[in-house]
């Protein structure tokens, strides 16, 4: 990378208020220096402690969806990680802050009440990509009591498991996650299809406004 690609890169970063970018190998130590620099960012941050709670807990979430729902590593690839047997997953997470324009549509309304962004990436294999974009979508098609009530709900299913082999505490995690956002949850899985592409895996993605 040059110096003004460099440059360019810090003015992308500042223009979508990055907070905080990492991108590699996820395990729990990370998680936990992250958490730690997340927590330092927020400090001098505008915003509710409300809002700064709801983005901590999201922000740890979607870590431990990269954790532990990450399709693994090839052999080659998985280090030092997976010499210490820690779990080896790969994945990116950014947090920014949303500076709201003034005046508005209410078509932005929510958006424009949001007082930050998280977002996150890893990759899925490919036979689990329906079942996750269908619990996705029907997480976002929930209103925020119903998200309440389906959360409510999945505390006590203790039969969600048997069902469901690609993942586990019952999707509390998307609920969690979508009962504290100020908007449906944003995704994009991208399949490679358009190039023929015959690997295992998927690239998911997914953003929540909090």
């Amino acid at each position: 990378m040059s110096p003004s690609e460099f440059a360019h890169l810090r003015a992308q970063a500042e223009h979508n208020g990055l907070l905080l970018y990492y991108a590699g190998t996820f395990n729990p130590n990370v998680i936990q220096a992250a958490a730690d620099t997340l927590k330092c960012r927020l400090a001098s941050e505008d915003g509710s402690s409300s809002a700064k709670r709801k983005l901590f807990s999201t922000f740890i979430e979607m870590a431990q969806n990269v954790l532990h729902y990450a399709a693994p590593l090839p052999a080659s690839d998985a280090g030092a990680s997976q010499a210490l047997g820690e779990p080896v997953a790969q994945g990116a997470i950014g947090v920014g802050r949303i500076d709201a324009p003034a005046g508005a549509p209410d078509a932005e309304a929510d958006q424009a009440q949001a007082r930050f962004w998280i977002a996150c990436s890893n990759a899925v294999r490919r036979e689990h990509v329906p079942r996750l974009a269908a619990k996705l979508d029907a997480v976002r098609a929930m209103s925020h009591p119903e998200i309440k009530a389906a959360y409510k709900a999945q505390l006590h299913n203790t039969d969600h498991g048997a069902s469901d082999d690609i993942s586990r505490g019952a999707g509390l995690g998307w609920l969690t996650i979508a009962r504290d956002a100020s908007a449906p949850l944003q995704y994009h899985i991208a399949t490679g299809e358009d190039a023929a592409d015959t690997a295992p895996h998927a690239v998911f993605h997914v953003k929540a406004l909090i």
